[in-house]
């Protein structure tokens, strides 16, 4: 019985799974897309040319204080790329190292270790930039906000609180209850609290919810109760 093999990343290496030719129904690629060939130049104008906004140089202030989201080892999103090109426009815009925090949006996952924080945002930045965890489980690290006309208790990490801009770094991807990955997805669940978490996932049962669904964010927004 003929059969095909299919190889696939898995951490920093590859999986290799063997099916029947008669059980393959058909092989689903994603489209081929062009390969930024300026980083620097694609990231600045990313954030000073934005859609539906100020450019960030019109909003960072020298002396603020900034917050950087970033992903943890489940999510890929190659941080340690742009790290430093959005640091070096921090400094630009007056802001110095030590008003600069990242925060690693883990929601529920395993917290990080050192090496894998410095492999996430590259040597340069986590040298002189501070870093943490969001760990959901240390419930005295969040700030409560009241809860939701759905009846979610909204913690959010105090990292966050304390700052005068978050900026929320990643990739946007599909994601199959809540439409898509991403966005409002570093701040929660990405740096609340485990009953927060809890909570809103228990949402996932919706009907709303699903794969690519734009009705499936419908969940995650925070709307107060009077």
């Amino acid at each position: 019985m003929a059969k095909k093999t299919y190889d696939f990343l898995y951490g920093n290496g590859t999986k290799s799974i063997a099916l029947e030719s008669q059980r393959i129904i058909k092989v689903v690629e994603t489209t081929d897309f062009p390969v930024i060939k300026n980083l620097k130049k694609a990231v600045l104008a990313a954030v000073n040319q934005p859609i539906g906004t100020k450019p960030m140089e019109q909003q960072i202030k020298a002396g603020q204080k900034i917050v950087f989201i970033c992903n943890d080892p489940t999510r890929v999103a190659n941080t340690s790329e742009f790290m430093p090109i959005l640091v070096d426009e921090m400094h630009r815009l007056g802001i110095k190292d030590e008003d600069m925090t990242i925060v690693f949006a883990l929601g529920t996952h395993r917290l990080m270790t050192h090496e894998e924080m410095v492999e996430a945002v590259s040597p340069a930045i986590a040298d002189k930039i501070r870093m943490v965890n969001s760990d959901a489980k240390k419930q005295e690290n969040f700030e409560y906000f009241g809860t939701t006309s759905r009846g979610t208790p909204v913690w959010i990490n105090k990292e966050l609180c304390r700052a005068d801009h978050i900026i929320m770094t990643g990739s946007i991807v599909h994601h199959y209850f809540s439409g898509y990955g991403g966005g409002r997805k570093a701040i929660l669940p990405g740096c609340a609290a485990w009953e927060t978490i809890r909570h809103n996932h228990s949402f996932m049962l919706d009907e709303r919810a699903g794969l690519a669904k734009p009705s499936a964010i419908l969940f995650m927004r925070i709307r107060w109760k009077e």
